[in-house]
């Protein structure tokens, strides 16, 4: 995809630590000799550990289409309503804007990140028939968990089950201990995911305000 700056995006998968795994950035390739080669954001999501043993330079995967819709979902909803974009038209990014950098957090989450179960950490005395609702990509939901309300996304929506980017921590009810990390990728049963309402008069410094 080429944006209106001139670049083209993929992800980069860096083994930092000599452990495993990779910490995963966004590049915005320039494709104009005029200008800097490349634009790199470093995200705080870690992809799962290889496998094989892991090798000794950077991978660079390009986007696939699922990936660019999720990120044009979210822009959209996100920003003021604009005409629908086609894959291969040009677009603008201000990569100053919190709100950009957050949204590609979450799809870096959505491509990379193992989805954690959640049933240690959800109220299950507080859910609603899954056939009252129709869950789509993109929509904010929130979770009535052990560290109260909290906010997600929904990044992926499968038969009776939904994928979801957290937009902030859950701890403990101590408050001592992090059970799931803003970004950190979950899955859960249809039926756990109430309207987002119940965070939005409470938002968190990560949750997408619009």
């Amino acid at each position: 995809m080429i944006f209106a700056s001139g670049h083209s995006i993929f992800w980069r998968l860096t083994d930092e630590t000599g452990q495993g795994s990779d910490v995963v950035s966004i590049v915005l390739a320039n494709q104009k000799e005029d200008e800097a080669a490349e634009v790199e954001i470093e995200t705080d999501i870690i992809s799962a550990p290889h496998e094989t043993d892991p090798p000794d330079h950077p991978i660079e995967i390009e986007w696939n289409k699922k990936d660019l819709n999720l990120f044009l979902t979210l822009l959209r909803n996100t920003f003021p309503p604009r005409k629908i974009l086609e894959q291969d038209e040009q677009i603008e990014l201000d990569l100053t804007d919190e709100s950009v950098l957050r949204i590609m957090h979450i799809v870096a989450s959505a491509r990379f990140s193992t989805p954690y179960p959640v049933e240690t950490v959800i109220n299950p005395d507080r859910s609603l028939p899954s056939e009252m609702v129709r869950f789509r990509v993109g929509e904010h939901i929130s979770l009535d968990t052990i560290d109260g309300f909290k906010p997600g996304v929904i990044v992926a929506v499968n038969d009776d089950e939904i994928n979801c980017v957290l937009l902030e921590e859950i701890t403990s009810p101590a408050g001592d201990n992090i059970q799931l990390d803003r970004h950190d990728l979950i899955v859960l049963n249809k039926q756990f995911a109430l309207p987002s309402i119940f965070t939005v008069n409470q938002p968190g410094e990560s949750d997408l305000i619009h």
